[in-house]
Parts: C-alpha cells; structure tokens; sequence
C-alpha cells in the first residue's frame, strides 16, 4: 500500500483526474443514499414505531383516501381488539392569538389517546384528558421557547383559539410534532362531533399491541367493514379500511422519486467506475517496461495483480474520502432545493451509517474499476514489451476492453440524458399550462379572524368587506378580493352536489364531484378569471339573502350537457346551511385549482358571506400594479388598525403556484445534472481511448500521410472510430432507455416515455459530445510529422 501511494504520487495528473472522477460518482451517490436514508429507509422517532398504523379507507373500485369518517372511527375505535390506542385528529395552520400578538401556528384538535399512540411524555406538566375541551392545550417545546422564553415559563400560560381560551398544561418532549409541524394539541373529545359516514373529515392513527401482528390488525378492520357494509348498506357497501405502517403513509407520495434518483446516481456511479476502469488501462500502456521488468526478475501474476489492486484500493479510498466531503456539501445543497412538502427532512443528515455506505461503495467500486484492468495489464510478454517501448501492452483484448468500456459509458449516459430530456419537456409542458388565473403581480395574504359564535362569523364577513375596500385603496393596488379556496391555496373544501330535477342529495347516492370555493364579490375579476355568463356575488349575496351560486365550465359540461344551468337550483354538503338549494347565477372559466398538472375539474363557487363559519380564515388577494412584495407591510399596517387580532403571513400567487410544481421541478433539476455529469465522463472516456489510438498508430499515420493521405483524411479516420463506439453505445443505450423510461411514466406530464423529439436530440447531444471528445485527438493525429514518425518507430 505505501508503495502503491508513492507511485501514484509520482504520477499527480492521473491520480487527481481519477480520484476526482470517483469523488464525483461516490459523492453524488452518497448524497443521495443519506436524502433516501432519512426519508423512506430510518425508523420513525418513536418508540416502537413499527406498530404504529394510520387507518385508511378503501372501496371496492381501488380508490383509497388517508381520511375516516367519524362513524366509522367509533366502531374502528371499539372494535379493532388488536389496537391498543386509536385516535382521530384534525386542523392545520390557524391563527393563534398570545398575550400580545398574533401568530399562525399549527394546531391539531385530537384525543387524548394521540399521546398514548405515540407513547409521549411530558418534558413538563401532562397531556389534557378527553373532559376537557376548550379548555385544555399541550404545546411543543419550540413553541414554548419561541413563544414565551422557556418551556417552562410556557406552562400555565393561555392561548386563544377562536376565541376560546385554552390553558396550557403540558408541554411535549423535544422534537415531537406530529402531525408533521403540529406544535399546539387541544382536545376534541373521545368521539368526533361528526358522525356522519360520507364526510371523511378525519385522519386517524393507531398502535397495534405488542402480542398483535399488523396482519391481525388488518383482520380486525376487514370483519368491521364487512358488518358496516351489511348494516349501513347506503354508505359502506363498497367501502373497507385498511392499517398501513405510518412511516409508509408518510413518504408514499416521495417514495417513487426518491427511487428513481437513486437508480440515476448508481448509474452515474457505474459511468465514474467505467471511466477509472479506462484510465488504469491507458496508464497500463507507460508501464508495460515496468511490468516488463518485474516479469523477467521472476514476478508472479498474481503478485502484478496484488499490486495494481493496492493502487486501485488506494485511488478508491482517495474517491471516497473526497466523496464523503461532496456527500456533505451536495445533502446541504439537496436540502436547500427539496420541495417544502418533501416529509422526514430532520431525519436527513450524515451519519455513521452513510459513511459506512461510502467506505462500502469506495471498496465495491474499487472492485469494479480494479479487478479487470489489473488482470489485463498483468498479462504481459516481457520481450515484446521491451522492445516496443510498451505501446502494444496488453494487445487486441486490452483495446477491446476500452472501448467496450467506453460503449458501456455512453449507453448509461444516454439512458440518463434521455431520461432526463423527458423529465425537462415535462417540466415546460407544465409551466405552459394555461391555468386559468392571473399569476403575475398577485400578493396573498393569509387571515385568520378569531370567531366562535355565529354572531362572531357574521361579524367577520362584514369586517373583510370593509378591509377590502381600504386594501384597494392603497397605492399601487389594482384590486382586492377575498377567498377561501384559492388555486393550489392550503385551504379548500370538496365533496359532493346535486341538481334539483337531476339528482337526490342524501347518503349511499351516486352524486357528482366538485371542489368547494368560497368567494367574495370581485375576485374573479381580482383573479383574472372569466365570467361567461350571468354575474358575479355582489352586496345581495348576504348571509341573510338569497343564496346562489356560480358554476365553472367544466361543471356546467358535467352536469349540464346542452342545457342553460342559469336559474337551476343546486345543493351540496359544504355545511348546513348550503342543504338549502343555491340558485346558479354566473358562469365562469374553468382554473387548475390543485395544480398544473391536474385537469381543471367542475368547482362550484358560493359568496364567502353566506358562509360565515369559514369565512373567518379567508385568503386576501390584492393585485398589483407594482411588485406584490411591496404592498406587504402597508396591508399589514391597515389590518392590524383594523384587528391586531387577526393571524396574518403573505406569499404570492406565483410563489403558490411555483410550490404546487417543486416536486417535479427538484427531480428535474437533479436527472438533468446527472445525465450532463455521464456525458461529461463519457466524453471523458472517449478521449481517452481515442488519444490511446492516435499513440498506438503514431507510425500508421505516418506513413499514410507519407504516402498522400491528407490531414483530413486521417481526422475522418478518428473520427469514424468514435461515431463506431458512439454508434454501438447508443443501440444499446436506445434499447435500455426504452426500458428504463417507462418506470418514469407517471411521473410524466404532457410527453410520452418514447417521445421520438426526445430521443432524437439526446441521441444528437450524445453523438455530439462523442465526437467533440475525439476531436482533439483526431487533430493531434492529423497533424503528424510524417518523417519524425517514421524514424521513432
């Protein structure tokens, strides 16, 4: 080993181009294996963690939604005999009012059993009981610090949600926040306000008890599910539930991307290893007298091997440490660019146990690049090594063996450029979406408005008419308007509706889907959405008025299929108060509410003050004839006038709207840096083989050129030689990819996975790269002194 590390010492250029090659494949990998790590492959930071469960709900036709009913919760709760703790819980992002001020923090209405699932502790004063709602809180420890200095000073102090005071009693341990973020829990009581079987209004999470397997557990629901469906025909019949492991429920919408990205950096891998690989082969050509040498004073092969394997290990130990300092740098990085849904991002860091994958991946590499080169270049004829000053070392199966090497290089590159090609005409395709709603210059704020009675809602509408009027008001406002359900917003609401004359509203019927928006007189024309027909809410549209309704196109299609909606009486389960029938008055364009990548699907829109229950936490959307960040603190000075009460935090609409896009955006960005690394090895390895050639033909060239072959004419030579590699390396590559993309396909927007455009300019782009890596040593072979060559053989 130390004479391996002196030769290698001795040789700087090669050593630096070979350890940073494998850095770069090792780092990349190992970066990647640590985001993979935290998120789908290390426990959850609970005790006993495998035997927690969430609770879903299935049908029969294969859809599946995270949420139970509270009926449903009831029974699930008394009688799944293999559970030793279920609870029910609700909530998000509300405003939270202090002794001082305002804030909007995430709290969660839940059972006391939630701390019972997850076998939580106090680090102060204890969890509240199911007797005490609206009266009772358990905080986190960071809220209590950023919230009050201390956790302990945090304990004893009240909080007041929607008007309700709430005292706190407890405070949960360090780094526990379930559901994700949740720092506020206040009990909602042992059984759900709700028990109605068709409104999914709950998530539930359970532990199985420690003597129960988790198919015991499913057993459980499946005999529940089975005697709903018999006795509450009309809203179970095609329903049943089922136990997933909670760190599966968690990461599930990841998992598929985080796989696939690990599978590019592996392939990246494998291009560093192949590219080593053709290194040691073309250093193997300045040793042969060296080999030579040893052979003739009696050197074993294998003796040969064990030595060129030491200055493999030691390149690849070399590779390693390198790569676990870019592992470092690129988790940071990978960090910094990962979409703010991506769950279990506290869980990602490196540890002990990605630097053991490194050192594992450093020694298999080093297998990989090492073994083979060293094999070859041990075999050696000493005579003719001797005399032909090494340029023939190893013969036809060494050259062989490169450009195999290299083919291999360009097929992987080419999988990975084509993979990401389609991932890049995706990511355009979606941002070409016409959406639907304006985007530019659009500022979102985000208010909460304390309100427990009905008198309290009601008074909230009237306070946001009159805040809206003074936020157009403001210089370089356009427009203001007020919603709740705003396009890829964190508020919504969605369920079922039916027409008078079409359909019968009520349990176990087959009714149509839409998505619930509520909204205040001007936002479509705040928003930029168009109204085909009819009018827009106005100052009737009062909680003690008329109620009415608009409808999108793609409703109006749906349900009215050559028929004038205009004047049809429509009902849906928003609330109580929308059972009344809602007259439809307008017409409007149709929005991708989710996301770009979702179709604009039917939305029914109903005025924001004949709701009042929910008007209180409302969307305010000013558009801007300046930059929207501009208008932040004037809104925020003429609300708190208003209500220092009212919760407030900003964004944009285009901000929204680029979120709803992070996760394809962050796959992108990562393929896209993967294939152009592979290409730029390829490239790499091309060069290499080909500056081999033009020193193996040195004479060959020669003599051509002495006899009339023209410069040109050896530089069509060389490169004909590379677009042969370059031409087997992408039959093989096209035939992989074709393979390979198709696991990609869902995640695909807009472009197939054998998209012929997208084959057809990796392909160009890879041949391209081939050739512009064979072009300097085509140059330097064209350029020959014929007779100096002539006389050096």
């Amino acid at each position: 080993m130390r004479y391996a590390w002196r030769t290698l010492r001795r040789a700087p250029g090669f050593t630096v181009i070979a350890v940073g090659t494998l850095a770069l494949g090792i780092g990349a990998t190992a970066a990647i294996f640590t985001v993979v790590r935290g998120v789908l492959l290390s426990p959850l930071p609970y005790r006993d963690a495998d035997r927690l469960v969430a609770i879903v709900t299935r049908w029969t036709t294969g859809r599946q939604t995270p949420r139970i009913t509270g009926g449903d919760f009831v029974d699930i709760r008394d009688g799944a005999r293999a559970l030793e703790a279920v609870s029910y819980y609700y909530g998000g992002e509300v405003g939270v009012q202090m002794r001082d001020h305002a804030d909007f923090v995430s709290v969660y209405w839940t059972t006391s059993d939630l701390f019972r699932v997850f076998s939580v502790v106090p680090l102060r004063g204890r969890v509240f009981d199911d007797g005490e709602v609206d009266t009772a809180a358990v905080v986190s420890e960071d809220f209590g610090v950023r919230q009050f200095g201390s956790a302990d000073a945090a304990l004893a102090q009240h909080i007041r949600i929607e008007n309700r005071s709430y005292e706190i009693v407890g405070i949960a341990p360090r780094g526990f926040h379930f559901p994700q973020r949740a720092d506020v829990w206040v009990p909602a009581g042992a059984t759900p306000a709700n028990l109605n079987r068709t409104a999914f209004n709950y998530r539930v999470v359970a532990r199985v008890k420690p003597d129960a397997p988790l198919e015991q557990a499913q057993a459980d629901l499946t005999v529940i599910a089975a005697r709903l469906a018999r006795d509450e025909a009309s809203t179970n019949a095609e329903k049943t539930f089922g136990a997933t492991p909670l760190r599966d429920l968690m990461v599930g919408g990841v998992r598929q991307t985080l796989q696939l990205l690990f599978g590019a950096v592996l392939l990246v891998l494998l291009v560093a290893a192949a590219n080593t690989a053709n290194l040691l082969l073309a250093r193997a050509v300045t040793r042969s007298r060296e080999i030579a040498v040893r052979v003739s004073l009696g050197a074993t092969r294998w003796m040969l091997v064990r030595q060129l394997l030491a200055e493999g290990l030691v390149l690849s130990a070399l590779g390693g440490a390198g790569g676990v300092l870019l592992a470092i740098l690129g988790t940071d990085a990978l960090l910094a660019l990962a979409p703010s849904n991506l769950p279990r991002l506290d869980a990602v860091h490196v540890d002990w146990t990605v630097l053991l994958f490194t050192a594992l991946v450093s020694l298999a590499t080093a297998v990989v690049f090492g073994v083979v080169p060293a094999l070859q270049s041990a075999v050696v004829d000493p005579q003719e090594a001797l005399k032909s000053g090494g340029r023939t070392v190893g013969g036809a199966g060494l050259h062989r063996l490169r450009s195999a090497l290299v083919i291999a290089e360009i097929s992987l590159a080419f999988v990975l450029a084509v993979t990401a090609g389609l991932l890049v005409r995706s990511l355009v395709a979606l941002n070409g979406v016409d959406v639907g709603y304006r985007t530019n210059r659009m500022l979102v704020m985000y208010a909460h408005a304390p309100a427990r009675t009905l008198d309290e809602a009601v008074a909230t509408t009237r306070f946001f008419d009159a805040l809206l009027a003074e936020l157009r008001g403001l210089p370089g406002a356009a427009g203001a308007a007020a919603v709740m359900g705003l396009p890829g917003g964190e508020y919504g609401s969605n369920g079922s509706y039916a027409v008078e004359g079409k359909h019968v509203f009520g349990p176990g019927r087959k009714l149509p889907h839409a998505d619930f928006t509520l909204a205040s007189p001007r936002y479509f024309a705040t928003m930029g959405v168009a109204l085909r027909r009819g009018r827009d809410f106005d100052a009737r549209d009062r909680y003690d008025g008329e109620r009415v309704a608009i409808i999108s196109e793609a409703l109006a299609r749906e349900t009215f299929p050559g028929e004038d909606p205009i004047g049809r009486r429509i009902v849906c389960g928003l609330d109580e108060i929308t059972l009344n029938p809602m007259t439809i008055v307008g017409i409007v364009g149709d929005v991708h509410q989710n996301s770009p990548a979702d179709a604009a699907g039917p939305i029914l829109y109903m005025p924001l003050a004949q709701h009042p229950f929910r008007a209180n936490e409302a969307q305010v959307v000013v558009r801007s004839e300046v930059a929207a960040e501009s208008l932040i603190e004037p809104a925020r000075r003429v609300v708190r006038a208003r209500n220092p009460e009212v919760a407030l935090k900003f964004t944009t609409v285009e901000r929204i709207l680029n979120d709803t896009v992070a996760t394809p955006r962050f796959r992108t960005m990562l393929f896209a840096a993967f294939g152009a690394l592979a290409v730029l090895l390829a490239v790499a390895g091309v060069y290499g083989v080909m500056s081999y050639v033009a020193a193996q033909r040195i004479s060959e060239f020669g003599v051509r050129i002495a006899l009339g072959a023209r410069p040109s004419d050896v530089m069509r030579l060389m490169l004909g030689r590379a677009a042969r590699l370059a031409a087997a390396g992408l039959l093989i590559g096209v035939l992989a990819a074709i393979a390979a993309t198709r696991l990609a396909e869902s995640l695909l927007f807009g472009v197939t996975p054998l998209d012929a455009a997208t084959f057809a300019l990796a392909i160009a782009a890879v041949l391209l790269a081939t050739l512009a890596g064979a072009a300097a040593p085509a140059w330097r072979a064209s350029q020959v002194d014929a007779v100096q060559a002539i006389r050096a053989e």
